[in-house]
């Protein structure tokens, strides 16, 4: 049941309303969602490299910080969206040439037409791949047609990451900066079957599960599942 709710809820659900639902200990509820989200890690080593036309954008999770300090809560994620097909997301340490470059090499191939705003850190990150296409957002310019009839865009990505601000505002108010990476990959793997009934979802959902576990020991460490 808890399988099932989870890979229906379109913006997920906290493990408090879980522990409702099915009648169990909010500590039992907690633990189970901890490890499904484990579970809806992709295997990307085992997966193909995003191709085509990749759209690339960045964004800033979490609080405003302490305005006495000026310090901030927020923590940059970078969503990279194959044009009419599947999402990778890295959390980063910061939004960086360094950083978006490896987030590129990682997860897109070098044959590709990558779609970003004019970010500073999307310059030099960009010369491996095919052509860079960008869109100036300042001047009110969020969509092009080119020449050859391409379109170049990053509104798969920015919706991508609406529905992933939605979640956390709605259902679990505050993600910490360590565990954001599952919660991500978690509306990452709904976005990648949003195509499919929930039935069919939940058929895919069982087959990742196959080699992860996650023991209830290791729930208080952080994990790297980027």
């Amino acid at each position: 049941m808890a399988l099932f709710l989870l890979c229906s809820s379109k913006k997920s659900l906290r493990a408090n309303q879980l522990h409702r639902l099915l009648g169990v200990t909010y500590k039992t509820a907690g633990f189970l969602c901890r490890r499904l989200r484990f579970a809806m890690t992709p295997n990307h080593w085992a997966e193909p490299k995003l191709a085509g036309t990749v759209a690339g954008d960045e964004t800033c999770v979490g609080g405003k910080g302490d305005r006495r300090t000026k310090g901030s809560r927020k923590t940059p994620g970078v969503a990279l969206l194959q044009r009419l097909g599947r999402v990778r997301v890295k959390v980063v340490a910061s939004v960086t040439q360094k950083n978006l470059g490896a987030a590129l090499a990682e997860c897109v191939s070098q044959a590709t037409v990558v779609n970003t705003d004019q970010h500073p850190g999307d310059r030099n990150p960009m010369k491996p791949w095919k052509a860079n296409q960008t869109v100036n957002h300042s001047r009110g310019e969020y969509q092009r047609q080119n020449l050859d009839g391409s379109r170049a865009s990053t509104n798969t990505a920015e919706s991508f990451f609406s529905l992933l601000k939605r979640g956390l505002i709605g259902a679990w108010h505050h993600v910490s900066r360590e565990h954001l990476s599952k919660y991500a990959n978690e509306f990452a793997s709904r976005w990648n079957t949003r195509q499919d009934t929930d039935g069919t979802r939940l058929a895919k959902f069982v087959g990742w599960i196959e080699g992860k576990r996650l023991l209830y020991r290791h729930v208080s460490q952080p994990l790297c599942v980027c």
